[in-house]
């Protein structure tokens, strides 16, 4: 059985994800150095595993980042 490229970089972002997901919020750019893959072609894949339900992501902006929450603002 032959598996294609994009497959198996598909695998290997999911591996390196389960390997680091301790260690809390896991970077596409991070993956991206540790497996020496595009982080454009990657973010390909990650469309299609998103659309197939198979991962779930976090798209923070910028400014989401850097503001804090109301809850947080809010706090005494």
């Amino acid at each position: 059985m032959k598996i294609s490229t994009k497959g198996r970089y598909a695998l290997r972002m999911l591996l390196d994800i389960a390997e680091h997901e301790s260690e809390g919020y896991v970077s596409l750019k991070e993956v991206a150095e540790r497996q020496g893959i595009s982080k454009n072609y990657l973010e390909q894949i990650i469309m299609l595993l998103k659309n197939a339900d198979i991962l779930r992501t976090a798209c923070l902006s910028r400014r989401s980042r850097s503001r804090p929450t109301r809850e947080k603002r809010q706090s005494p």
